[in-house]
């Protein structure tokens, strides 16, 4: 993605260059700050949008709640303003099948397909 957005602004194009980034039918897009699953938009606040953003980049990888802390505001937050987010994003996301935003106890959260 990065690759193709170097090779653009190489062009001599002008104007600003959209990053759009996605799990299977979760996109998000950098240009406009917007997300959405399949057709549906998102809707989500500054922090709900660079939570998902961290876990998209990081899809299929467990991610620590410290982690997530330093990424989405830049310092530790409690473990209960994690908790929250995750969960507010999580109601926003997981409303079609399959889920894609998951916890794994004891060590954080991580997006992508359970494996059956």
């Amino acid at each position: 993605m990065l690759a193709r957005a170097e090779v653009l602004l190489r062009d001599g194009r002008t104007g600003p260059v959209a990053v759009t980034s996605g799990y299977a039918e979760l996109t998000l897009d950098d240009a406009t700050c917007q997300a959405r699953r399949g057709s549906r938009a998102l809707g989500l606040t500054p922090a709900e949008y660079r939570l998902l953003r961290y876990l998209l980049a990081n899809a299929e990888c467990v991610v620590s709640k410290e982690q997530i802390s330093q990424h989405v505001w830049g310092d530790f937050r409690a473990s209960e303003a994690i908790d929250k987010l995750v969960s507010r994003l999580r109601q926003k996301v997981n409303q079609e099948e399959p889920a894609l935003i998951h916890t794994s106890r004891g060590f954080g959260y991580w997006l992508g397909r359970l494996r059956g």
